[in-house]
C-alpha cells in the first residue's frame, strides 16, 4: 500500500497541499482498484495487488519527474524525520488514538475477516465491510508513518516487528502487543542513531527493526534447538 499512495504525495507536493490529503485518496483508490479487479476478473488478489502498486508507483515516479519537486519527494521518499511539523504529530496522535479505538471496538470482527473469511460471514459478520475498514486503518497508518521513514522503506516498519513478535510467541494478542513494542524500540534507537550518527531516520529505524529481527530469530532457533534435545 505505501507504494501506491506515491501518485498522491507527488500531486499534493505540486499543488502545495499537505501530502496526507494526497496519500490517503490514492490508498483508498488503490485498495478499491484491488477489490475490483479480485472480485470482477479471473486474477487472484496477490496479482491485482501487484499490477496496482507497480502501476502506481510508476505513475508517481513520472509525476515526480515532470514536476521537478525532488527535494520533498526525496524527503517522502527516504523520510526527514526534521520535516516533521507541530501539526503532523497532532495528527499522528489522532490517527493513532482512531487506529486503536477501532482495533479494541471491532477486534473480533477484524480477527475473525482477516483469518477465516468464510467463518466470519457464517457468524454474521459483514466481511467485505471489515476488509475495507481494515485497509482504510493501514492506509492511515502509512500516512502517519511517512514522514518518518518514507515512501520505500514504511513496509519494512510495518511488517518487521510483527515478524519479530511472531518468532518469539505462538498467541496472537500477546504477539500483538510485543509486536507494538518492537516497533516501538526501533523507532527510538533508531532516531537516536540518526541524530548521533547523523543517519537518514528512515534507514536507521529500518535497520534496527531488522537487527531486532535477527535477533528474535537467534532465540527462535536456539528455543527449538533446546526443545528438540530435551
Amino acid at each position: 500500500m505505501s507504494h501506491a499512495v506515491l501518485p498522491g504525495i507527488a500531486i499534493a507536493a505540486l499543488l502545495g497541499i499537505p501530502y496526507y490529503w494526497g496519500a490517503g485518496v490514492f490508498g483508498l483508490l488503490a485498495a478499491l482498484i484491488i477489490n475490483f479487479i479480485a472480485e470482477h476478473t479471473p486474477l487472484k488478489t496477490d496479482a491485482a495487488i501487484g499490477l496496482t502498486f507497480s502501476s502506481f508507483f510508476a505513475l508517481g515516479t513520472i509525476i515526480m519527474t515532470a514536476g521537478h519537486s525532488t527535494t520533498k519527494l526525496t524527503d517522502i521518499l527516504f523520510g526527514n524525520i526534521l520535516a516533521v511539523s507541530g501539526g503532523d504529530l497532532i495528527s499522528s496522535l489522532v490517527i493513532g488514538l482512531i487506529v486503536i479505538l477501532v482495533v479494541a471496538i471491532f477486534y473480533r470482527e477484524l480477527y475473525l475477516t482477516t483469518f477465516d473469511r468464510s467463518y466470519a460471514q457464517a457468524q454474521g459478520i459483514r466481511a467485505n465491510l471489515f476488509r475495507n475498514l481494515l485497509v482504510v486503518m493501514i492506509t492511515l497508518v502509512i500516512i502517519v508513518a511517512l514522514r518518518a521513514v518514507g515512501v520505500i522503506l514504511v513496509t519494512a516498519l510495518l511488517i518487521t516487528p510483527a515478524a519479530s513478535a511472531r518468532l518469539l510467541v505462538k498467541r496472537f494478542q500477546p504477539m500483538i502487543w510485543l509486536s507494538a513494542a518492537f516497533g516501538v524500540l526501533s523507532a527510538f534507537v533508531g532516531l537516536f542513531l540518526s541524530y548521533t550518527f547523523d543517519w537518514p531516520s528512515g534507514p536507521a529505524i529500518v535497520v534496527t527493526g531488522a537487527v531486532i529481527f535477527i535477533l528474535s530469530f537467534i532465540a527462535h532457533t536456539g528455543l527449538r534447538l533446546q526443545n528438540r534435545h530435551a
